[in-house]
C-alpha cells in the first residue's frame, strides 16, 4: 500500500503538519487549539495508522509547538499510543520555547509513557 504524503497548512489555532512517508519525517510546527479537535486529527490520526501497518522507515517526529491545549494533549496521547505498536523505531525533536515549562514537562511524560527517543530542544 503507497501511503501519501499528508500535508496541512497552519492556521490561527491549528499547527502546520506534514507527514511525509518518503523521508519517514513528521513535522507538527505552531499553536493547536482547534475547535474541534476530532475534526482537525482525524486525518492525521489515520495517516498514523497506515504508517504504523504500511510504513518501511524509521519515523522522526519534529515537534515545535509553542502552545497545544487539553484536547490536543489527548490526541497527541492516542498517537504515541498508536506509535507503541510500531516496528520501526520513532525519535522525537521536541522543540520548545525556553522559557516554558509545562512544554517541556509534557514532553517528558511522552517520553517516560513511550520510551521513545526524545531530543529535547530549546528555542
Amino acid at each position: 500500500m503507497d501511503i501519501e504524503k499528508l500535508k496541512i497548512p497552519e492556521k490561527i489555532d491549528t499547527p502546520y503538519v506534514c507527514l511525509d512517508p518518503e523521508k519517514g519525517q513528521c513535522d507538527i510546527i505552531g499553536k493547536s487549539y482547534p475547535e474541534d479537535v476530532s475534526l482537525f486529527y482525524n486525518q492525521v490520526e489515520d495517516w498514523f495508522d497506515d504508517y504504523i501497518y504500511f510504513g518501511e522507515k524509521d519515523l522522526l517526529m519534529n515537534m515545535k509547538l509553542s502552545y497545544f491545549n487539553s484536547s490536543t494533549q489527548k490526541v497527541f496521547t492516542q498517537i504515541f499510543e498508536k506509535l507503541k505498536r510500531a516496528k520501526f523505531a520513532i525519535t522525537v525533536n521536541w522543540h520548545y520555547p525556553a522559557e516554558d515549562d509545562e512544554i517541556l514537562e509534557n514532553g517528558k511524560i511522552y517520553m517516560t509513557f513511550t520510551g521513545f527517543k526524545f531530543n529535547f530542544l530549546p528555542y
